[in-house]
Parts: structure tokens; C-alpha cells; sequence
């Protein structure tokens, strides 16, 4: 069950992420912007299947024999493993333009993906403050 709720949110992250993307392509581009459908669909393909690739490996954090360190590392390296040739194919990797702006691109998106799964460590480590109060008051 946990694995179709990590699907549903990957789905979600990507799709929310592409949208956010377009409307910011769209408003950069005013009136003159346009995309064929073919490669609107592609591009938001590649964001679902990102967002996957970042979500479901977040599963790792139910094995509560590794470190949160060793659990992130996966996390995060199965993740970018899915990322970079989505990326590459894609064409969000802008290869033609030099090393420096591919590293530019990829360090967007390391702290985009460490913004993000720091909201959810954040979150989490909250929620479990908040649930340990109630179960001291219980005692």
C-alpha cells in the first residue's frame, strides 16, 4: 500500500513541479510563447516519472536499521539515477552551452530535491514532537 502512495505522490510532486515550471516558461516568454503538444507531453512525462524517482525510493526510510544519513544517500542517489537521463534526454541538461551551466542546472536541482526533502524531515520531526506530547500527557 505505502509503495501506490509514494507512486500517487510522485505524480503529484511532478506534476506540480511542471506546472509551476510552465507557467514561469510561459510568463517569461509573454504572448509569444508556444510548445507543440508532442513536447508538452514528453516534458510532463519526464517530470512524473522524476517525481517517481524521487518518491519512491523515500521507502527507504521505513528500515529502521540504517542511519538517516545512509537512508538519504540512497534516497537522494536513486532519485538523481532516475533524474539525469530524464534530464539528459530531455533536454533540461543544457549540454550545448558548457560544463558550467550543466553544473549550474544540477546544483538547481540537488537543492531543490534537499529544499524539498528537507520540508519533509522538518515535517516529520515535528509530527513526531507533537505525538510524543500527547502520549507523555497519556502517562
Amino acid at each position: 500500500m505505502n509503495l501506490f502512495k509514494m507512486i500517487f505522490r510522485g505524480i503529484s510532486w511532478g506534476a506540480t513541479i511542471f506546472t509551476f515550471i510552465m507557467i514561469g516558461i510561459a510568463a517569461a516568454g509573454g504572448e509569444t510563447f508556444s510548445m507543440s503538444s508532442t513536447l508538452f507531453i514528453k516534458h510532463a512525462i519526464g517530470c512524473l516519472i522524476v517525481g517517481m524517482g524521487f518518491t519512491i525510493p523515500s521507502l527507504i526510510y521505513e528500515k529502521k536499521n540504517l542511519s538517516i544519513k545512509i537512508q538519504t544517500l540512497i534516497h537522494m542517489s536513486c532519485g538523481f539515477l532516475i533524474y539525469l537521463p530524464v534530464a539528459y534526454y530531455l533536454g533540461w541538461l543544457p549540454v550545448s552551452l558548457g560544463w558550467q551551466v550543466i553544473l549550474f542546472t544540477l546544483a538547481c536541482a540537488i537543492i531543490t530535491a534537499f529544499a524539498i526533502w528537507y520540508g519533509y524531515y522538518l515535517y516529520y520531526k515535528w509530527e513526531a514532537k507533537r505525538i510524543n506530547q500527547k502520549l507523555g500527557k497519556l502517562n
